[in-house]
């Protein structure tokens, strides 16, 4: 069943959006904010998550999460490779840098929506984070004979500074901070949208002439992205179908909403302009999937 808030989500998800390809110039003082409002959901999330308890909750079940990275980083995005080599070539290395991505920092805040495990779920964004920079490369090398020559001490520094610094700066204002972290708690919701409707501006107003100018790559490319979407959700159904549904909502939230923003970085820096196309259009099915995991995800 939807709820107003999924598709208040929505709406303002797309016409952000719309509003960055369409009026870039009002959002000249937002092309560089997209980092800094992610790592303000992630703050958010890390108000009401404890970290002694995050690494709690993953000792508990060590097995149940490993398996969980390992289809995530490992399994899925390679499944998703072989499928775009086979029917749509020109998408498989995109294909194949975002199935691979870590968990995104905005998946504790989708968990919250499905009534997933925060918790677990900020767990996997840390471990897949730091996982990263030691499975993507060689997938990428092995597969497709592309090398991403990963300067893993930047990697670490980025890391550090997208996930590190707003969880420890979330607990610090937890502990140090009681008043404002009440009041910024009560108001989760409408500062993570707040946040998502910036972090888009940014983001398509950074390619607002790209899109214009190349609409039919840009049209196939976010075709391509919700293909890969249901691919992801699909195998991902498929994997865990035998887990408690409690677990299973976890393990798909985790799954299907990968960093397309560090993604996006990568592309840029890495790869060519179909890649990149790809990651910046791949924001508009990561929303739109919500819609059908809450049909499909049912904590029971």
């Amino acid at each position: 069943m939807f709820r107003r808030q999924d598709l208040l989500l929505l709406l303002i998800t797309f016409s952000s959006m719309a509003a960055g390809v369409f009026v870039p110039q009002w959002a000249e003082p937002l092309k560089y904010a997209p980092m800094g409002f992610v790592m303000f959901l992630l703050f958010l999330s890390f108000l009401t998550i404890d970290l002694g308890r995050l690494v709690g909750h993953a000792r508990q079940a060590p097995w149940p999460t490993i398996r969980l990275l390992v289809a995530k980083l490992v399994a899925l995005p390679l499944i998703s490779w072989l499928l775009f080599r086979l029917f749509w070539p020109r998408y498989a290395l995109a294909a194949l840098i975002m199935g691979g991505a870590s968990s995104a920092v905005l998946s504790p805040f989708m968990a919250a929506l499905l009534a997933a495990d925060v918790v677990l779920t900020a767990a996997v964004v840390i471990l897949s984070s730091l996982a990263l920079p030691f499975t993507l490369p060689p997938l990428v090398a092995l597969l497709s004979g592309e090398v991403m020559e990963v300067d893993l001490a930047a990697m670490i520094r980025m890391l550090a500074m997208m996930i590190f610094i707003p969880a420890l700066m979330g607990r610090a204002w937890a502990r140090w901070l009681p008043g404002p972290t009440r009041w910024l708690s009560g108001r989760t919701l409408p500062l993570s949208m707040l946040s998502i409707a910036v972090t888009n501006v940014g983001v398509f107003s950074r390619y607002s002439g790209y899109f214009r100018d190349n609409p039919g790559l840009a049209l196939e490319a976010w075709l391509a992205g919700c293909l890969l979407t249901a691919v992801i959700m699909a195998l991902g159904l498929l994997v865990f179908r035998r887990q408690a549904p409690p677990f299973r909502t976890t393990a798909m939230v985790c799954t299907v909403f990968p960093n397309y923003i560090l993604i996006l970085a990568f592309s840029s820096q890495f790869f060519g302009p179909v890649e990149a196309t790809f990651a910046a259009t791949y924001s508009i099915p990561f929303f739109l999937q919500l819609l059908p995991l809450r049909k499909f995800l049912t904590v029971e």
